[in-house]
């Protein structure tokens, strides 16, 4: 072979083992792109391969804090046209639009979260509402950064940030709509607790009167019964029994009502009647533990302290099976902030798991735990099978939070 032919071979052969194909160039960009597409956009001219950012329904970019705490944007996706009314070119021109376009009562939050995200190189996660011109429109959105470095430049963040509108939009009117129920819980709840003083009321006040006044005029006639008349002094006899058994009835139907001794003598009166009724009722022993006789509460406080303790008795007496029942009453110290009054009812009872509380007709614990809400108080109930109930209610005093 000539000599010439030999280098030349040679030559090409060299050429050929130093450059790598196109082929080869392509699969090392497409493996970079998988490994951080994010990245490589700002360090690459050609930004073809990375167009399914732009169809993402959101805007994705690249956010950068310096370390004068100026904001800036290497890259934003053709998304902020939809979400923002402003075209990438723009927006990477004017990042200080992002901080503008936000809600006057939500920017504090974004600042703060992206403070946290750059001291603690944690995610930066945020929502809220912007305000876009010219026309004022109130968006929400959903911001989700990862956080990547921080170096000479500043912080580095890549992410997402989405139009949530329609979800938030049906969460703050589901929250609405529940804050509606709620008050007309509250509203048909006091008018249970007027017409039941109205009808204790009534009771007292007009079947009770009658019933004093038959059983006087009973006992005049009696006076007057010829003496060796048996039959008409036993039947007599009967009567005035009935209008006694009649009597007592009225006074538990006004009790269960209203009772007396709430508005009498106050909430802890009321609560040890209520108990030594129990204790009657049942023959288990209920004991009291108070910080005092008097506690400060509002009537409506009262009222519903003393049902959520009528409604605990009752499902202790129907499923409960307890030995012995402690009942404490207490209010906070005088000099403490925070001033609150609490009931705590415990036994030692079968008790009942999760699944029991959450049955699809247990009216009782949350008809208690919708009473308390309206007030702004917290409900505790520590309970499991053979180790006895505990409910614990706390509210605060004269509408305090």
């Amino acid at each position: 072979m000539p000599a010439n032919s030999l280098h030349i071979k040679q030559a090409r052969k060299r050429n050929t083992s130093r450059a790598p194909s196109a082929h080869h160039e392509a699969a090392v960009t497409v493996a970079r792109h998988k490994q951080d597409p994010l990245k490589t956009i700002e360090e690459t001219p050609d930004h073809t391969p990375y167009s399914f950012l732009d169809s993402l329904p959101g805007m994705a970019c690249q956010i950068r804090l310096d370390t004068q705490g100026a904001l800036h944007l290497p890259y934003v996706s053709e998304g902020c046209l939809d979400l923002l009314g402003l075209s990438a070119t723009e927006l990477k021109q004017h990042p200080e639009r992002l901080i503008k376009y936000l809600h006057a009562d939500d920017a504090a939050s974004f600042h703060q979260s992206m403070q946290h995200s750059a001291r603690h190189a944690t995610p930066w996660n945020w929502e809220g509402r912007t305000l876009l011109p010219p026309d004022g429109e109130i968006k929400w959105v959903n911001l989700r950064a990862k956080y990547r470095k921080t170096d000479l430049l500043g912080t580095h963040w890549k992410g997402l940030v989405v139009n949530i509108t329609q979800n938030k939009q049906a969460e703050i009117e589901l929250v609405h709509s529940r804050q509606q129920l709620r008050e007309l819980s509250s509203h048909i709840e006091n008018i249970k607790e007027e017409e039941r003083t109205r009808i204790a009321r009534e009771i007292h006040d007009e079947i009770g009167v009658l019933l004093t006044a038959l059983k006087m005029d009973l006992a005049w006639m009696r006076q007057r019964f010829p003496s060796d008349d048996g039959a008409l002094q036993e039947k007599s006899q009967v009567m005035a029994n009935l209008l006694d058994t009649a009597g007592i009835a009225a006074n538990n139907l006004v009790h269960s009502l209203r009772p007396g001794s709430l508005d009498c003598f106050g909430i802890v009166a009321a609560i040890e009647i209520e108990a030594t009724e129990f204790t009657k009722r049942t023959a288990t022993p209920c004991k009291i533990i108070k910080s005092s006789d008097n506690l400060d509460v509002s009537d409506e406080q009262s009222i519903t302290l003393f049902r959520v303790f009528q409604e605990t008795l009752n499902n202790i007496m129907k499923h409960a099976q307890a030995r012995r029942v402690q009942v404490k009453i207490s209010q906070s110290a005088t000099d403490q902030i925070d001033k609150y009054v609490e009931l705590i009812v415990s036994d030692d009872g079968c008790g009942f798991d999760e699944a029991a509380r959450n049955k699809p007709r247990s009216f009782g614990l949350r008809g208690i735990q919708e009473r308390i809400r309206q007030l702004d108080g917290t409900l505790s109930i520590t309970s499991r099978p053979g180790k006895g109930t505990k409910i614990a209610v706390r509210l605060p005093k004269n509408g305090q939070r």
